[in-house]
């Protein structure tokens, strides 16, 4: 079986890992980060003919600016002479995931800034749980690059992701289930459980069956099973002119912001936990206390 890595203009074999000497042309990896490299005593920098790769020359490893950042998660196994007469489908398509992924950036890492609401500082960490790069967005979601690019620099952008977004990020890119679960302490007061849309409780229908998001039902919820009111949120760090917004926030069409339900559950002292699922499994939580 051969081992290739899939450039932009020709494939590469890949032998192995550095070491001992090498065979002009080939790729190696450097078993310290796995990064690949083009064997060569000719060339002294990366160009478009040895596919952009660093250089190692059996003594040294030359890197440029220029220099690709392409890893031994890259190489793909094959049968070099199957490929040459009748390329199997499957083969195929991996080789045009790996091309199409070789011209994408390096892999996405969005840094999350304590600004970031709820939304944001999900999505980022799931970008950074799962390694991938634009071309990965783009194949999971099915939208075209145009959009892809312009969300992911906007979640670079701006700090307040909008729910609109949010559902957009975990339902139509990510296809993810999750679930928000609000605590007094250790007791669970109540679960949301996202894309069925429903809550663990009765008795409150008229909330539940509203027309409204469900971190603004969630809110209101709160505030009748606790028994609570805009007298009984006031307190040194909670003046009237933040009680009042976010009471006028609940009695009106527009959606509550990720950022108030974050102020609203520290107003109440209570702790909150969202459980993201990928096919049933825990892949990421998130949660205040």
């Amino acid at each position: 079986m051969d081992k290739i890595v899939v450039g932009q203009k020709w494939n590469f074999e890949y032998l192995g890992p550095m070491g001992g000497t090498g065979v002009e042309g080939k790729i190696y990896h450097d078993p310290a980060d796995d990064r690949l490299y083009y064997y060569s005593e000719i060339h002294t920098r990366s160009h478009p003919e040895n596919g952009f790769f660093p250089i190692w020359n059996g003594k040294e490893k030359l890197i440029s600016q220029y220099s690709n950042r392409r890893y031994l998660s890259e190489v793909i196994s094959t049968k070099l002479a199957e490929l040459s007469e009748k390329i199997n489908p499957e083969v195929a398509a991996t080789v045009r995931y790996l091309h199409r992924r070789s011209l994408a950036d390096d892999i996405l890492r969005p840094t999350i800034n304590p600004q970031d609401n709820i939304f944001t500082q999900i999505v980022k960490g799931l970008i950074l749980n799962k390694s991938i790069t634009l071309v990965d967005l783009v194949d999971m979601s099915g939208l075209n690059t145009s959009i892809i690019t312009n969300y992911y620099a906007a979640l670079n952008k701006i700090a307040f992701m909008r729910m609109e977004r949010w559902k957009i990020w975990i339902s139509q890119i990510f296809h993810l289930n999750y679930t928000l679960s609000i605590y007094r302490k250790e007791v669970k007061l109540l679960t949301y459980h996202y894309p069925e849309d429903v809550f663990d409780c009765t008795g409150y229908e008229e909330i539940i069956e509203s027309a409204d998001d469900h971190l603004k039902k969630i809110v209101k919820l709160i505030l009748r099973l606790e028994n609570l009111s805009k007298y009984n949120l006031k307190s040194e760090e909670t003046d009237d002119y933040t009680i009042n917004n976010m009471m006028t926030t609940l009695i009106s069409p527009k959606p509550f912001s990720a950022q108030l339900f974050s102020r609203f559950m520290r107003m109440v002292n209570l702790n909150y936990r969202i459980t993201i699922y990928e096919h049933g499994k825990v892949i990421f939580e998130y949660g205040e206390s």
